[in-house]
């Protein structure tokens, strides 16, 4: 033993790893472990490092998209998804179905319930004002005849004729505002033509009292007035009432026709429905195997029921504007234009008094003005509108044209032999045995236009009547048509729904 120890291992020299174990172990005292502290060339480099080669804009924008939208993008790929299955073919074909079943329906009642308020208000507006402007121009004549027959009868004028003259022109500036009163925007003639009227009348009867005022002091320039009166009433007054008259006949029998044709666009539409609901069926029995679906029968047979109302109801319709309106339309047509012929001729014969006039041949005037009266009351008694107690008025009528033929035949002669007397009693008495022409006892002229003229006043207040019971009759069977309508369109939406529940459960 010479003192020294053995050599051990711990007496080996300290080399490298010796001394990384050291600072190992050391630093693991520490209170981490930091990478920063082992050497370099130590490290894990097989580990590598994620390195990005995008731009930090993009990745960030990248990133952004995709916590927004994968969500709803995952989303709209599940439902293409489940539209690409049968159940998902099954919903989409039904919400294509629901949408043509109620828009076919819809459409339809919305086209009806417009045609019934076009209806109502041809009934209640176009009509009375045609009407009005019919009335506003036999107002006007009835005025002017009343006036020049006040005018030639000798001394102070009755009471009675000055009444029926006031009433006539108040009645024609009433009529005159009537006949515009619902017009559309559209209709600026016709209340032009109204205004024109309106202004006019005032003038006329300024010229009517400047007449009778002359008269009465016995100034022969009375019967120059008078003559401007009824030259401004038969020049200007009578032809812009005459033009609204037949302006507003016209739109009368234009809506008429417009409202009475059939809906075709809307009846295509049920149809379309229908034929939906049988490919819908067909294709439901090809996938499921089943020939009958209760809930689309019911569908189809509320559509079908829908469809066979709304025909019935174009059908009917129909026939009322195209036969029945129309032929009771004509011989009112006809009426009415012989009235107004009637009263002009009336006050040509009576102005022939105030003027004087000697060499008066009426014969060709009236013969075409009776050869239209005789016209008119054939027309109605050809029509469908003739009721029974119809025939007794056309015969007091056809009487009356007679009577009015031969009065005006002795009118032409008193006045051709100078008898004014006579002349002015046959012209203007108005009782029904007339004034005397020698040995015989006839009706005079002015009786026998007065009888006349009630006859056609009553005739075309029945040819009107007729007319306007079709406009009623189509009105009605427009009521609860749109409201059946939807309720049938509605529910065959339901009643397919509930049809193709139990298919769709069997795939879920």
């Amino acid at each position: 033993m010479n003192g020294h120890r053995p050599a051990t291992s711990l007496d080996r020299p300290v080399d490298a790893e010796d001394e990384m174990s050291a600072n190992f172990a050391r630093t693991s005292r520490g209170s981490s472990l930091r990478v920063e502290s082992v050497p370099a060339h130590a490290q894990d480099h097989w580990l590598d490092e994620a390195k990005t080669t995008d731009a930090p804009g993009m990745s960030l924008l990248r990133r952004f998209f995709h916590s927004s939208f994968s969500g709803s993008t995952q989303i709209i790929s599940r439902i293409f998804g489940f539209f690409g299955t049968t159940p998902g073919k099954m919903a989409v074909g039904m919400i294509v179905l629901t949408a043509a079943l109620l828009a076919a329906g819809l459409s339809m009642a919305n086209s009806v319930a417009n045609r019934q308020t076009e209806l109502n208000h041809l009934l209640t507006s176009t009509e009375p004002m045609s009407n009005s402007a019919h009335n506003l121009y036999m107002s006007l004549s009835l005025a002017d005849t009343i006036a020049t027959t006040g005018f030639v009868q000798a001394g102070v004028e009755p009471e009675e004729t000055r009444k029926q003259y006031l009433q006539a022109v108040d009645s024609a500036a009433s009529e005159a505002t009537a006949a515009v009163l619902d017009s559309d925007d559209e209709d600026v003639y016709l209340r032009q033509l109204a205004v024109q009227i309106q202004r006019q009348l005032p003038v006329y009867t300024g010229l009517v009292e400047a007449a009778r005022t002359n008269n009465r002091a016995g100034n022969a320039v009375g019967a120059a007035y008078m003559s401007n009166a009824s030259a401004m009433m038969r020049d200007d007054i009578l032809p812009a009432a005459a033009s609204l008259f037949r302006l507003s006949a016209n739109n009368v029998s234009e809506q008429q026709d417009q409202l009475t044709r059939p809906q075709w666009v809307p009846l295509s539409g049920l149809v379309a429905a229908l034929v939906f609901l049988g490919l819908a069926q067909y294709w439901l029995w090809r996938i499921s195997r089943r020939r009958f679906n209760r809930g689309f029968l019911g569908a189809t047979l509320l559509m079908a029921l829908a469809l066979a109302w709304v025909s019935g109801t174009n059908v009917y319709t129909w026939h009322l504007g195209s036969q029945g309106f129309t032929e009771s339309s004509t011989p009112w047509d006809s009426l009415t234009q012989a009235r107004i012929d009637a009263q002009r001729t009336r006050t040509e014969e009576i102005l022939a008094l105030v003027q004087r006039r000697t060499n008066y041949n009426p014969s060709l005037e009236f013969s075409s003005t009776n050869e239209h009266i005789s016209d008119a009351l054939t027309d109605y008694s050809n029509s469908t509108a003739l009721h029974s107690s119809d025939a007794a008025t056309i015969d007091e009528a056809r009487t009356a044209l007679q009577e009015w033929d031969e009065a005006k035949a002795h009118l032409l002669r008193a006045l051709d032999s100078g008898n004014y007397e006579q002349a002015l009693a046959l012209a203007t008495d108005s009782s029904p045995d007339a004034a005397s022409t020698g040995t015989n006892q006839t009706m005079s002229s002015a009786a026998a236009f007065q009888k006349l003229d009630a006859a056609l006043t009553e005739l075309i207040a029945t040819a009107r009547d007729s007319m306007r019971s079709y406009l009623s009759e189509s009105l009605a069977a427009l009521n609860l048509v749109a409201a059946a309508v939807s309720l049938f369109s509605v529910l065959s939406a339901i009643a397919i729904w509930l049809g193709i529940r139990p298919r769709m459960v069997e795939y879920l």
